[in-house]
């Protein structure tokens, strides 16, 4: 048997089998195979391959960048919707999906753009970073606030370059296809007269008929049946609670000169000016990923430039234009002043050893190899403690309010710890009264359960069914209580004897109401054969009411479904009024309506800068047409991978 495998193996087959297989280590390396590779994205974006499957790109979306992404729109929604705003809704599995596949199209439309070989220069990333306002001192980019900034969000420089260039390329995209969107001037006078067409119309009103008030018990009885969920008490709370009030605590503190004395020695640097080491620097870039002998390349060209820095210091500013930092290469590598943490450790440890007008060797910090030249020293100022003594007083009797409230609120967790179903023991602790509120529910109440950080706390499981003392309930800045449930009442459908009443008025309306639609759909009818609408009226005993000139923009909300009725009517047609409609009034009652005549602006005497508008904004929304166009043909194109356990 081993003689025939090692007879088979010797064949051309064998040796075919083991070329290819050295052909494909030689292409895609030995550790591709060996080493695993561990996934971390949240969804990935991958073009077929060009050539016989050779070839395809990809785009991940991190899991970092998805939070981050995440994190902002729920920021900006917290903002827009203010108290309104769902913190458990936003969390949904639907709303982070929705939020991925934005990113997902952004990654498509830079997929699509780099394979249709659009390029984003380096000055184009340059441009648009030093314009954003946030890098801004006094309208002027702050090197030392973009790197600051970049620190605070997470970014390192290449990363965020990295970001900027994507939107760039995503944005070109899109403002081609805008671009591209191109609308004529006879679209635009057809829009324009479409946006201010006015309608005439005859309206006749059909009030709901007199109230009949008789009902049979089993008439209400079946009304009851079908809308128990109308006729239900809420689920209501009542609670006792103590209340502490942290800007009543410690009102009469004595005031020591030597301990604010003190405090203004302990805090001299926030009397004044730090001093500041004013720096530079220059960039050797090294990308993510790179191999070892590319780090060592960039650290060689990296030692170039310090040696030549180092001999000529006064010539780094030149030597600085060419760093790979866009955002200081072209101000001489111009950090601006430099505080200890905005760079890390390892920038922190070369530059604070440096003396003024020293140039560092080179440092490897994330992004690459930096040289670092300590420019110069300014000196720091400080006021004296005449100028601030009511402001550290200020600060000190703020500071033992607050000790003092932390003391009194520490004395109520103790005791609710030592008896966590009575708030007595709390209340005596701090010299309180035990308060009782009005029963409330979970959307609202009065009182103390007016706010929502208290109604959210009594209906918590633990405190609402086991009764017990609720955690402190911050209510306030320095303002808390303890609350406990006393009365708990759940929802509950009332029974039909002590609802009959509102049955019957809610039954009889809406009998009238309904025999009011079908009268207006039997006039409606009539009409439609050819009846006038005068007729109708005078049968009715009611006005026919002009109304001329209605627009597509109703006068009051309430009017919004009798304008979209007008203008879904059809056209009169050779003198003859158009198509009739019935539309449910604010009051209850019908409209049965009549088009009479359709008004368009005369296009001619449209102004030219209305219509060059109307064209553009035509066009833009074309365009925005095109691009989603466009990237829903990607989405078909490219192999789209969710992580949704990472999500």
């Amino acid at each position: 048997m081993l003689q025939k495998i090692r007879d088979k193996s010797s064949g051309w087959i064998a040796k075919l089998v083991l070329f290819l297989v050295i052909l494909v280590m030689a292409l895609f390396g030995l550790e591709q195979y060996l080493a695993p590779k561990v996934e971390n994205y949240a969804a990935k974006v991958v073009s077929p391959g060009k050539l016989l499957g050779f070839g395809e790109q990809s785009v991940e979306v991190s899991v970092d960048e998805f939070r981050q992404r995440f994190d902002q729109v729920r920021q900006q929604e917290r903002a827009r919707q203010g108290e309104a705003f769902d913190a458990a809704a936003f969390e949904s599995p639907q709303n982070k999906r929705r939020i991925l596949d934005q990113l997902v199209d952004e990654a498509v439309m830079q997929l699509g753009a780099e394979r249709a070989g659009v390029r984003i220069s380096d000055a184009m990333v340059r441009e648009a970073i030093l314009s954003i306002d946030a890098f801004k001192v006094d309208g002027k980019f702050d090197a030392a606030r973009y790197q600051l900034a970049l620190q605070q969000q997470g970014y390192t420089t290449a990363g965020f370059e990295a970001l900027v260039r994507r939107d760039l390329l995503t944005r070109f995209m899109v403002s081609e296809y805008i671009a591209g969107g191109l609308a004529g001037e006879a679209e635009a006078e057809a829009l324009i007269a479409l946006q201010e067409e006015k309608r005439d119309l005859n309206y006749v009103e059909i009030p709901l008929p007199a109230l009949d008030p008789n009902a049979t018990d089993a008439e209400l009885a079946a009304w009851y049946n079908s809308h128990k969920s109308d006729y239900r008490t809420p689920e209501t709370a009542t609670i006792e609670y103590v209340e502490l009030d942290g800007s009543a605590a410690a009102a009469d503190i004595a005031v020591d000169e030597t301990v604010l004395s003190q405090r203004y020695e302990e805090r001299k640097a926030q009397f004044g000016t730090p001093e500041q080491r004013v720096g530079s620097h220059i960039l050797v870039a090294v990308p993510q990923g790179a191999s070892a002998a590319a780090d060592a390349a960039a650290k060689a060209k990296a030692q170039t430039l310090a040696k030549q820095a180092q001999a000529l210091p006064n010539r780094f500013a030149e030597l600085a234009k060419a760093s790979d930092d866009i955002a200081t290469s072209a101000s001489g590598g111009d950090l601006g002043p430099i505080e200890k943490g905005i760079y890390g450790d390892a920038f922190d440890k070369a530059f604070f050893a440096l003396k003024p007008g020293q140039v560092s060797e080179p440092v490897r910090l994330p992004d690459g190899w930096h040289v670092l030249y300590y420019r110069e020293l300014i000196a720091g100022t400080v006021k004296p403690f005449e100028d601030v003594r009511a402001e550290i007083e200020a600060a000190y009797l703020e500071s033992e309010r607050e000790r003092a409230f932390n003391e009194l609120a520490g004395k109520m967790v103790n005791a609710v710890s030592e008896n966590a179903t009575s708030l007595e023991p709390a209340a005596k602790a701090v010299g309180k009264t035990v308060l009782r509120s009005q029963p409330f529910t979970r959307t609202g109440g009065d009182g103390i359960a007016a706010l929502e950080p208290v109604r959210k706390a009594a209906f918590a499981e633990e405190v609402l069914t086991e009764r017990r003392v609720s955690d402190l309930v911050e209510i306030a800045p320095n303002q808390v209580v303890l609350l406990r449930v006393v009365e708990h009442k759940p929802e509950a459908v009332l029974p039909l004897a002590e609802v009959k009443d509102a049955v019957r008025q809610a039954f009889v309306r809406d009998r009238a109401m309904k025999a009011a639609e079908a009268q207006a759909k039997a006039l409606l009818a009539r009409l439609n054969k050819g009846e006038t609408l005068a007729v109708i009226a005078a049968s009715l005993s009611r006005p026919v009411v002009p109304a001329l000139g209605v627009g597509r923009q109703p006068p009051v909300p309430q009017l919004a479904p009798v304008v979209k009725e007008a203008f879904r009517l059809a056209r009169p047609v050779d003198g003859k009024p158009g198509g009739g409609g019935i539309v449910l009034t604010p009051g209850g009652g019908y409209l049965l309506m009549q088009l009479v005549a359709v008004n368009r602006p005369d296009t001619a005497q449209l102004d030219p800068a209305l219509k060059a508008s109307a064209a553009r904004n035509l066009g833009q929304l074309r365009g925005d047409q095109q691009a989603l166009e466009y990237v829903k043909r990607l989405r078909k194109d490219f192999q789209i991978k969710i992580a949704e356990d990472r999500l």
